[in-house]
């Protein structure tokens, strides 16, 4: 399942709502089909993405997963509507080439100096407030929608001993 798109007439519509700042935004979803791996689900909290610094295109997000089903799931995408492209990455800031796995009744956190989400060519500019919304696609749990708060770059992240809104 892709984030909805309104229709626009060409690419320069995308262009000026990108320079604007806009990001488009959907209310979250609920998990795919979780209940086929078993009891539970899973679920994603603690989203973020630290603010750019300036001149800079590219964003990192970060959130926690969690699997309370029965057996391992497995990240098959992410995407966002706030760049041209988003992908996970690893620690060395290169895409993950093997697949990344969350086991049964277990986690997965993305942080800091650790595996993230790279947002490349962002659509404008990210500002403390904003939110980004993010689709990470589960082989069993399917498409979870995720709306992560802009941070500035630096600040403490949502859940890190602090307040996490």
């Amino acid at each position: 399942m892709r984030l909805p798109w309104p229709q626009l007439a060409g690419g320069a519509a995308v262009v000026a709502a990108g320079v604007a700042g806009l990001v488009y935004a959907v209310v979250p979803s609920s998990p795919g089909d979780a209940s086929a791996g078993g009891v539970g689900e899973v679920t994603i909290a603690d989203a973020y993405v630290r603010a750019p610094l300036p001149g800079q295109t590219s964003a990192a997000a970060y959130f926690t997963v969690d699997n309370t089903t029965n057996r391992p799931d497995r990240v098959v995408s992410v995407e966002t509507g706030a760049g041209a492209s988003a992908e996970l990455h690893n620690a060395q800031m290169t895409a993950m080439t093997h697949p990344v796995v969350v086991p049964a009744h277990g986690s997965l956190t993305l942080h800091t100096g650790g595996m993230h989400v790279m947002i490349e060519k962002l659509f404008g500019p990210l500002t403390k407030g904003q939110t980004v919304n993010i689709e990470v696609d589960f082989a069993h749990a399917g498409a979870i929608d995720v709306v992560a708060k802009v941070i500035p770059y630096g600040a403490t992240p949502p859940g890190a001993g602090g307040n996490s809104q």
